[in-house]
């Protein structure tokens, strides 16, 4: 009988791992890590490598790649992910052996060698594995992202993994109507909210840094290294603001990525146009020039953990003409909420002077969204994963009554029988 085990991400946000078993094999999809509040890595629940008839990759974020090598350290499964993600996920896990390998059980030998035995397959390419079949599907989250249909055991799973069903500057929406499932698993970050509509927020956000500029200051955009920031990047590429704009840190080098595979990029030239016209920093001497004059600097990371986004945030702090406007989500712990709760940087507790805003670029599917697909396809059951509690509670409640689906919440461990 198949079945699916959820290792990760159950009534929690992050750690993905969802395991899809039958008489005809195991695929695992996406073996993620978090992090507690003192930066130590907490993994997935463990399964044994050589169980696996394969793994998949959605996509290069962190808390669905991060723990992935745990399963190349003696055997070798075969792994598979589009192009894109297998060529983000080595700059990301390196860099993340760089700034934790101590708390890590592996280096970056085992990441090299991970990558260089996968395969790298496209969309609606059918993968088949003697008794299981999946193919990736376009899910709108971030450049080369995908769900995964599995067929194994005649029963078809979706799974989402991260999904979006709005246009971006760098991606157009899932690919995932009409449809038929016995199970569909779809992430819940933002079960319980709407996003406002993006052009008003790309607008809002333009306007404000043009005011910050224009009034002498200097407006930092802290941003995620994958897609946040080369998102910004297209958005002040698109309405050419005659200001300088100075971009530093991982964010460069994914966008040379991303230049690199043009078919997953929408609006490719304006991220080949950002990336021509402004000021790339290239070390030390560039960042002491970057934030003296007025302008705007989008740099990583996101949360202001570290990295040059934190550099800058030091020194432009404490001038009321200066900004930081935050584009990402500010995670329990991190200087970015510190800052939206307290007005204060953790560690020194700098005040902060400079003007602070949130803006909602994100790119995960809100309540409505979560509703939009489940109405376009057929699907038996509903099982959500990757969200809050909170936010799954009221996205269930919502799914029953106006859909009328069976709806259920695993933890971390339980097992859905199909």
């Amino acid at each position: 009988m198949a079945r699916v085990r959820v290792l990760g991400s159950g009534r929690e946000v992050g750690r993905a791992a969802i395991l899809v078993e039958g008489s005809g094999g195991s695929l695992l999809m996406d073996y993620g890590v978090n992090f507690d509040e003192r930066d130590n890595p907490i993994f997935p629940e463990y399964v044994r490598p050589r169980d696996l008839s394969g793994v998949v990759l959605t996509h290069s974020h962190l808390d669905h790649v991060g723990a992935s090598p745990l399963l190349y350290i003696s055997v070798k499964p075969r792994l598979y992910a589009t192009p894109l993600t297998l060529d983000v996920t080595r700059v990301l896990l390196h860099d993340m052996i760089k700034i934790g390998g101590a708390n890590l059980p592996f280096d970056e030998g085992v990441v090299d060698d991970m990558l260089s035995s996968a395969t790298t397959i496209g969309y609606n390419e059918e993968v088949d594995l003697g008794g299981l079949r999946f193919k990736l599907l376009h899910s709108g989250h971030i450049p080369g992202s995908a769900s995964v249909l599995v067929e194994v055991d005649g029963r078809a799973v979706l799974y989402t993994s991260d999904v979006n069903v709005i246009e971006t500057k760098l991606v157009g929406p899932a690919m995932l109507d009409g449809l038929s499932v016995d199970l569909v698993i779809v992430e819940s970050t933002y079960g319980s909210t709407n996003h406002p509509p993006r052009q008003f927020v790309e607008d809002r956000f333009y306007e404000s840094l043009r005011e910050v500029v224009e009034s002498g200051g200097v407006a930092l955009v802290p941003v995620f290294s994958v897609s946040r920031g080369q998102e910004v990047l297209c958005i002040l590429a698109e309405r050419d603001p005659p200001w300088q704009v100075w971009v530093d840190g991982m964010v460069r080098d994914v966008a040379e990525f991303y230049l690199k595979h043009s078919g997953y990029i929408r609006l490719y030239g304006l991220l080949a146009k950002a990336m021509r016209e402004y000021n790339l920093v290239r070390g030390w001497q560039d960042r002491r020039v970057a934030y003296r004059e007025p302008g705007v600097i989008v740099a990583s990371s996101g949360m202001l953990k570290g990295g040059p986004s934190l550099y800058y945030l030091k020194r432009i702090a404490e001038n009321p003409k200066n900004a930081v406007f935050l584009v990402s989500f500010q995670g329990r712990g991190t200087p970015g909420r510190q800052i939206l709760e307290t007005g204060l940087t953790l560690a020194e507790e700098i005040p902060v002077r400079a003007r602070v805003e949130w803006f909602d670029l994100s790119s995960h599917i809100d309540q409505n969204g979560v509703i939009r697909i489940l109405k376009n396809m057929k699907a038996d059951k509903v099982a959500l994963v990757h969200g809050t509690p909170r936010a799954q509670e009221a996205l269930a409640k919502r799914i029953k009554e106006e859909l009328g689906l069976q709806v259920e919440i695993p933890a971390v461990g339980d097992t859905i029988e199909l």
